[in-house]
């Protein structure tokens, strides 16, 4: 009997040593939890360079802050490495819708990054916006995916420029900087030739309301239209060029923008001022236009290829062409910044609730990182938007190369503007 007892004793002190070892074990193990951050981009179609810039960009900031030790999370008392899961909306609507859902449903996303084409967001958007998963959105620049009335966009951000800052930026140069060298003593003409998509819509949409508004003296003489994809624009081109523009607004992506100024220059004989939009600050554009970019300008908001104007993007730059041995793009930095923007809100909010994640973005402020602010802090105004501080650039051809510099606002300016070679002013 008394055997028995001491091995009833020594079994319960065994079981008591086993647990309270276990219980050790499993309470100082590091937790197999993730943040998971689903980035929604272009991997294949026609905007597959830009897609390819935004996941290495993507890459870089959770390597980086993962390395640093990773997100500390109060919930769970630690820091949390960083899982970045990457998914391909191929430039389409219904893909996009596709691969958001799978994000979500079966990847089990915390936040998602990311997107692009304007029509394609604002169809992946929506399942993002059914499923109450906060989405920072670095590409898509319609103010329609944080302002739509249809849908609740409560859960959506903008970090990025939009359409209205495209066009202020565009018309608040033209008639400060253009206007008095071509048109002095009259209204500056200008002709649009926009994408037929959110996007292109709201760049015109915006072009007419901040010159009325602001009351600036420029008459919109010609406004053409083009698809997604398209390639051939001589028609449209043809027609403005009968409309007498002293300036050309062309809202489109790389490759059609670069193919637009070419053959109005080339083939259609319109040797005027193009103006083109951020979405084209890739390595790839520089390429397709080469000596037609000669003096032609671009609006920007963070450019990699200019003189130094920020130690920020110097850095990020020389970091980006070490790893892929190319000039980093704009949606990349956006995307970039906005991966350090979710890990300080998770850290913020100090738990992976959705929810409260969401307050913790909209109530973010953090100092400004690649892209800049307005103020210098990064925070997001009652529409989800943030306020950039946007530039012009004016390319100019070495015989080369073709390299941007700075030429609007004044305070960021590294050279002086120049009309392009052989130009042709408009008129009434």
């Amino acid at each position: 009997m008394k055997k028995r007892t001491q091995l009833i004793i020594a079994v319960a002190i065994i079981a008591i040593i086993v647990v309270s070892a276990a219980a050790y074990y499993y309470t100082t193990l590091p937790p197999t939890r993730t943040i998971k951050i689903g980035l929604v981009a272009s991997l294949t179609g026609s905007a597959a360079d830009v897609g390819t810039d935004m996941e290495r960009a993507a890459m870089m900031a959770v390597e980086e802050i993962n390395e640093a030790g990773g997100v500390y999370v109060k919930e769970y008392n630690s820091k949390l490495k960083i899982e970045l899961i990457v998914g391909d909306d191929k430039t389409n609507p219904q893909e996009g819708v596709a691969i958001v859902t799978k994000l979500i449903t079966e990847d089990n996303v915390d936040v998602l990054v990311g997107g692009f084409s304007s029509a394609v967001t604002l169809a992946s958007q929506v399942p993002a916006i059914e499923h109450n998963v906060p989405f920072v959105i670095t590409g898509a620049s319609s103010s329609s995916v944080t302002r739509r009335t249809d849908k609740d966009t409560s859960y959506m951000f903008h970090y990025c420029t939009i359409t209205d800052d495209y066009s202020e930026t565009i018309v608040r140069f033209l008639n400060h900087t253009v206007k008095p060298i071509v048109a002095p003593n009259r209204n500056l003409s200008l002709a649009l030739l926009y994408q037929n998509t959110a996007y292109g819509q709201g760049c015109y949409q915006s072009t007419v309301y901040f010159i009325n508004t602001l009351g600036l003296n420029i008459t919109i003489v010609a406004a053409e239209t083009f698809n997604m994809g398209d390639t051939d624009f001589h028609t449209q081109l043809l027609k403005i060029k009968n409309a007498k523009p002293d300036a050309v607004y062309h809202a489109g992506f790389t490759r059609d923008t670069a193919d637009a100024i070419k053959q109005g220059i080339a083939d259609v004989g319109l040797n005027t001022l193009y103006i083109a939009v951020e979405c084209c600050e890739e390595p790839q554009f520089y390429e397709f236009l080469g000596s037609f970019g000669d003096r032609q300008i671009l609006e920007s908001k963070f450019g990699p290829q200019a003189e130094s104007y920020s130690e920020a993007v110097d850095d990020y730059k020389a970091k980006y062409i070490e790893r892929w041995g190319v000039i980093p793009g704009m949606m990349g930095a956006d995307t970039y910044d906005a991966i350090y923007l979710i890990a300080k809100a998770i850290e913020n909010a100090g738990t992976l609730d959705k929810a409260k994640i969401r307050d913790a973005i909209e109530n973010i402020e953090m100092p400004q990182m690649l892209i800049m602010m307005k103020d210098g802090i990064i925070r997001f105004d009652e529409n989800h938007e943030i306020d950039p501080l946007c530039f012009i650039e004016q390319m100019i051809w070495d015989g080369t190369t073709l390299k941007p510099y700075i030429v609007y606002p004044d305070e960021l300016k590294q050279r002086d503007f120049e009309l392009p070679p052989g130009y042709v002013p408009g008129g009434p």
